[in-house]
């Protein structure tokens, strides 16, 4: 493998180690509470989107339908959201409780101040290098999202 692109998988992969270690970390988004990074990140889906149901949400983080209402459980437990019944007595909506808004405000505001830089770099690249990156973090995506998967499989034919 040449050298170049050695040191980008190598740099990718200490990217995605220092996330992870991030993510292990809980943080009070202002509600006094500390959340995981899955947490947070499923309140701000929920946050984004109003309303949504557990079945949507769970499309939108690429999580099985069990992972995401563990999830919405614990939110729940912590008063962060509320669950809604439709006119569809089977279906079930989730939308931010008023602490749940002070945490994705929260979320929202450290997110800014975390990724000014990411800004600051969109702004000098080029529109080729900009659509380049995109696709790039697309294929990465799609490669893990498939690897998960193929992961899920195995679990099911060993477990």
């Amino acid at each position: 493998m040449n050298t170049e692109l050695q040191e980008l998988i190598d740099s990718f992969l200490k990217i995605l180690d220092l996330y992870s270690v991030i993510n292990r970390k809980p943080v009070d988004y202002g509600t006094g509470d500390l959340l995981y990074f899955t947490e947070i990140h499923t309140l701000t889906v929920i946050g984004r989107n109003k309303e949504i149901n557990i079945t949507q949400l769970g499309e939108m983080m690429g999580v099985t339908k069990g992972a995401i209402s563990q999830t919405v459980k614990k939110l729940a437990g912590k008063n962060l959201i509320v669950r809604a019944n439709t006119s569809n007595k089977r279906e079930v909506m989730l939308k931010l409780s008023d602490r749940g808004k002070i945490a994705y405000k929260g979320q929202k505001s450290l997110q800014k101040e975390i990724f000014t830089f990411a800004k600051k770099l969109y702004k000098k690249g080029t529109p080729k290098q900009r659509e380049m990156v995109r696709r790039l973090f697309e294929e990465i995506i799609r490669n893990l999202m498939m690897r998960l998967e193929n992961l899920e499989k195995a679990k099911v034919k060993t477990g």
